[in-house]
């Protein structure tokens, strides 16, 4: 899976807070809902299609004692 627009920061906060189905590649909008997530106290997005998502109740991964 190449990222290479991507910084590592993005990377990471993409992880923390946008599930991408296995296969799926990130990309910028994914980026955006990382940033909305974290900004709006930590819910998570679930990325089922490209440029499609499901907003997934919840704290990020960090809170939740695993990766």
């Amino acid at each position: 899976m190449r990222e290479p627009e991507l910084t590592p920061e993005e990377i990471a906060l993409v992880r923390e807070y946008v599930e991408i189905a296995p296969g799926a590649a990130m990309d910028r909008i994914d980026v955006h809902r990382a940033r909305i997530a974290k900004a709006t106290g930590g819910g998570r997005f679930r990325k089922v299609g490209p440029g499609l998502y499901e907003i997934v109740a919840g704290i990020p991964r960090s809170e939740q004692g695993g990766t």
